[in-house]
């Protein structure tokens, strides 16, 4: 009897599973151009993700799935506020994790599955030396655009690490006429391929502990001040998706991810054309939010070797909840804020 329940469960899990994506796949249009792309992230995205399919699909990974091997690569995308509305593929990122750039805005590095490649990518942007120091434990194929001389040394002195550059591939890197440079630097999907297909990194994803959340203070909506409107971010957690809806600069992303995570990793110099130095070895304060509360947590690494690793006050492992992750690194925690109010 209960040999034929479980096998009845693991049935129902499939059925779901399939028809939630032969759904998926017939409602999602398949954009022919960048300049179609646009449109479609212009107009309606954000009312299509809030509801629908998206949203069954962000129950899927609530399934009890287990961490496994993963070919992975990771993309450079611009986070500049005239960039903002051109922004493709982020939805489908595994991690995405944001550091602060010259001028304290913020530029994404993006780490996505091979299996599953956005259509589009973009705006690519360029490199900087803790873009590359971040996905050193992985060694992922990196793709970007230019980047300051310290990142381009540090990229091409790392053995086994495929470091792209887009400005040497005219042909797979495509540039949208009809946006404003440099912002308008797109990849799709056939050429990321062509790109990584030789230099996949398999990788044990995800990298971090996956859990039931524990007890935690109430956190339903988030800010992070950057002292200027058109950069300061608020994310408001989504009770039906179980994820948080972000605001840039008033403009709301099409992402909704299941972890928050935020770590205190000061600036420790700025360089004469405003570049930062951001040192990922040591220690510190980070929080993380999940399902509308706030665990507070420490993060730490000793080498390259490893990426960070990330516990509870109590010195356990800090538990994500599965599905996306959006990483913040701020210089200070005194910028952000949390509330136990919706401010939506």
């Amino acid at each position: 009897m209960r040999s034929r329940f479980l096998s009845g469960f693991v049935l129902a899990v499939i059925c779901f599973v399939g028809t939630a994506f032969v759904i998926y796949a017939l409602s999602v249009p398949r954009p022919q151009n960048i300049q179609g792309a646009k449109q479609e992230s212009t107009r309606g995205r954000n009312s299509r993700e809030r509801g629908g399919i998206s949203d069954v699909l962000s129950r899927l990974r609530l399934l009890p799935f287990g961490s496994r091997e993963r070919d992975l690569f990771s993309v450079i995308i611009e986070n500049h506020e005239d960039a903002r509305r051109y922004q493709q593929g982020l939805p489908k990122a595994l991690l995405i994790q944001e550091y602060p750039v010259e001028g304290f805005i913020t530029r994404f590095l993006a780490t996505f599955a091979v299996d599953d490649v956005p259509e589009l990518l973009g705006p690519v942007r360029s490199l900087r030396p803790y873009f590359v120091e971040t996905v050193l434990p992985w060694k992922t194929p990196l793709l970007f655009a230019g980047g300051s001389p310290e990142a381009l040394e540090r990229a091409g002195n790392v053995e086994g690490l495929t470091a792209i550059n887009g400005l040497r591939y005219p042909k797979e890197f495509m540039r949208d006429d009809g946006i404003p440079a440099p912002h308008n630097l797109f990849v799709d999907e056939k050429a990321v391929l062509f790109l990584v297909n030789e230099h996949q990194a398999h990788v044990e994803w995800p990298p971090y502990t996956l859990g039931a959340a524990l007890r935690g203070s109430g956190a339903l909506s988030i800010m992070i001040d950057y002292s200027n409107p058109a950069h300061n971010t608020v994310y408001t957690f989504d009770y039906f998706s179980q994820g948080y809806i972000r605001d840039n600069g008033g403009m709301t992303s099409d992402t909704r991810p299941r972890n928050v995570l935020i770590m205190e990793i000061p600036v420790t110099s700025i360089s004469e054309y405003g570049r930062l130095w951001i040192p990922l070895i040591g220690q510190g304060r980070a929080v993380l939010f999940r399902e509308g509360r706030v665990i507070q947590a420490t993060w730490k690494r000793q080498n390259f070797d490893a990426w960070f690793t990330l516990e509870q006050e109590s010195g356990s492992p800090l538990l994500f909840a599965r599905g996306q992750t959006w990483m913040t690194v701020v210089p200070a925690m005194d910028r952000v804020k949390w509330s136990e109010k919706r401010e939506r």
